[in-house]
């Protein structure tokens, strides 16, 4: 099906997306992707027009789904085990003993991972605390994960990964913690269980904060979706969300010091991270 895709509703549509999600689209990268996305779309709702299809999606979309569609054909959500494993050495190694040693009897560590696609982050952490067991031994630690895209979040659930999704994983890890399904790798029930996955926009302020407060954030190559004001106001949520002295984690390309000045540039084991 052949859609008329004008400039002036691609802009109408990249603001709406705008101010739903804070992504920033460009007409010169995201355009033609956006228009064949559509294209499907209009074949599967039956819809003849441009002008139809954005009225559906601002006032008849009442439960969000088909906007969760448009999302789920823009956001990158590729990702394997153990991506960037240098971070979650210097976590186990460095970071949860410091909160642990700073902590009283019977608190959790709270862990956050944001955006968490489709799971890898958040059971790469998993694995890497039942791989060293010292921290997990003495305290309860609490992973939370969360994604504005809900098919991803099912994804996450369900816990099945291609043998690309785990090539950085020891064959002893594969046979500890995964199950054959299908021609795929299931991570076991225990594990899946381990982790709290949410449908939660970074930009819904009050659905953040019922999340409560953590000590550790991941929110590693998101914010490059976002332009200026919403880098710095995602960035100022997650430090309202962090325990006094806590940390977060970003991308290997992304500096919290380009876009706020309230956290505390930490370096550790040449690896960059910021702590409130």
């Amino acid at each position: 099906m052949h859609i008329e895709f004008s400039r002036e509703n691609f802009d109408k549509l990249s603001e709406y997306i705008y101010r739903k999600t804070g992504i920033s689209l460009s007409y010169e990268k995201h355009y033609e992707k956006l228009k064949k996305n559509l294209e499907l779309r209009f074949r599967v709702l039956k819809i003849d027009s441009f002008r139809k299809y954005f009225f559906l999606i601002r006032f008849e979309d009442k439960n969000g789904s088909e906007f969760q569609e448009l999302i789920s054909t823009i956001t990158v959500n590729e990702t394997y085990f153990y991506r960037e494993r240098y971070q979650f050495d210097v976590l186990v190694s460095d970071i949860l003993p410091e909160i642990h040693s700073k902590k009283r009897d019977g608190e959790n560590i709270r862990i956050l991972c944001s955006p968490c696609s489709s799971g890898e982050e958040p059971y790469s952490v998993a694995l890497y605390l039942l791989e060293d067991n010292e921290i997990i031994n003495k305290r309860d630690i609490e992973l939370v994960g969360i994604d504005i895209d809900n098919k991803i979040i099912e994804k996450a659930k369900e816990g099945l990964y291609t043998s690309r999704s785990l090539h950085l994983l020891s064959d002893k890890e594969r046979e500890s913690y995964f199950g054959k399904k299908m021609g795929n790798y299931e991570i076991i029930k225990d594990i899946r269980d381990a982790v709290d996955f949410r449908i939660v926009n970074v930009f819904d302020k009050d659905a953040m904060r019922k999340l409560g407060k953590f000590d550790v954030i991941f929110s590693r190559n998101m914010l490059i979706y976002f332009d200026d004001a919403s880098r710095k106001e995602v960035a100022t949520t997650f430090h309202e969300m962090l325990n006094s002295g806590g940390y977060i984690f970003l991308g290997h390309a992304e500096y919290m010091s380009r876009i706020v000045s309230i956290y505390t540039p930490v370096k550790i084991s040449n690896v960059l991270l910021y702590q409130k």
